[in-house]
């Protein structure tokens, strides 16, 4: 349970719910925890606030094609640091999705979803950039269908996206796509870059736009932040507002982590950052985006239980990871589509969690402090909005 101090009420999260008390429902004691008066609590229970929801989707990402036509300096798929003498950093092993690995990967998908009990699939289409093997992306969702499933996103780039590849994927069951952009388009055309150092942003706006106009899919703007770019956000949601309807795609700002390959961020966790993230949140409430309400924790299907027991990433070679930031690491494969998992004991040592190698951008209490903050305010803002459920 997660309690969150909001401008006249607290907010109580379990999960994925949300629960909006009087500024009574809660105490402090000497040590400063926060807790729900008993009657308050009795009456969440009675309803069933914290009743723990039964599992029943497996989670698979499936990276189709290891290679990228960009060359971010701080993506975690890098082996080596950015600098002048080599600008676009060497990137994990390259391997493209074949129709074999498609085989084994939905038969071991089978496999493990029977042994959980699970009847419905959802897949991520990752990569590198998933679209230098469309055709494999297009056959996976296909020939996923007869084990349940229900719903498909895909992480990209956007450089390569058409209106008619869209379509196809739409046709197969992919339901939306995540695009990222590094601020608006001088900044952008910075950082986010071809390998050539050519900028994107005017490709991608313009498929992006293309695609909305012609295929009916979701969308969710993932805006990268870090001392270059902090100052265009707003001029960026501006922007996207004004290329796709803004009621079909969701907006998720995030931090640029270094990753242990030096790339410099120096935004740090405080006060005035919190200030600023609220503020883009509202203003891309504004313009008519979705923002997605916080949880209680954080929570990864892939990574967050060991051995694959809720969901699995794959490699384009078959190979079994822990998470996407481990994909395509030397020596931190966790087994094969073929074969399964190895032994808990070789395992162990290789599983890493999301943001297992990120350089932190303050103290633990910092952080904290951040979220809690944000996070309070995106909830009285979205409850003020008829946001939330």
């Amino acid at each position: 349970m997660r309690l969150l101090r909001g401008r006249q009420s607290w907010w109580c999260l379990h999960g994925s719910r949300i629960a909006k008390l009087p500024l009574d429902a809660v105490t402090t004691d000497d040590l400063g925890r926060r807790q729900v008066s008993d009657a308050v609590r009795t009456t969440m229970e009675r309803g069933g606030f914290f009743r723990d929801r039964k599992a029943d989707t497996y989670s698979l990402t499936v990276l189709t094609n290891t290679g990228c036509n960009l060359g971010c300096a701080y993506c975690f798929q890098n082996v080596g640091a950015a600098d002048e003498s080599n600008p676009r950093p060497d990137r994990i092993a390259p391997a493209r999705l074949s129709p074999q690995v498609i085989t084994d990967t939905l038969a071991f998908t089978d496999r493990m979803m029977r042994a959980a009990g699970f009847a419905k699939l959802k897949i991520l289409l990752f990569g590198g950039e998933p679209l230098l093997s469309s055709a494999a992306c297009v056959e996976l969702l296909r020939r996923a269908r007869p084990l349940g499933l229900t719903s498909a996103a895909m992480v990209s780039n956007g450089t390569l996206l058409t209106a008619d590849l869209a379509g196809e994927l739409v046709e197969a069951g992919l339901k939306g796509t995540q695009i990222t952009f590094d601020g608006d388009q001088d900044v952008h055309d910075r950082i986010r870059t071809t390998r050539t150092g050519k900028g994107t942003f005017q490709q991608i706006l313009t498929n992006v736009a293309a695609v909305a106009a012609a295929v009916d899919m979701s969308w969710l703007f993932r805006v990268n932040v870090s001392h270059r770019n902090s100052d265009s956000v707003p001029t960026l949601l501006d922007r996207l507002a004004t290329h796709v309807p803004p009621a079909g795609a969701g907006v998720n700002i995030a931090l640029i982590d270094d990753v242990g390959m030096g790339y410099d961020n120096r935004v740090r966790y405080g006060d005035d950052l919190a200030g600023r993230y609220v503020s883009w949140y509202r203003h891309a409430l504004d313009l008519g985006f979705s923002v997605r309400p916080p949880k209680e924790a954080f929570w990864c299907d892939f990574c967050s239980l060991m051995a694959g027991r809720r969901g699995a990433v794959v490699n384009a070679d078959g190979r079994l990871y822990s998470c996407w930031e481990t994909a395509g690491k030397p020596d931190l494969d966790v087994g094969t589509v073929r074969s399964g998992y190895f032994a808990d004991e070789v395992i162990e040592p290789r599983w890493h969690s999301c943001d297992y190698a990120a350089a932190p951008h303050g103290t633990q209490e910092a952080r904290q402090r951040f979220h809690d903050t944000v996070d309070a305010a995106l909830l009285d803002e979205l409850s003020a909005r008829g946001a939330l459920r």
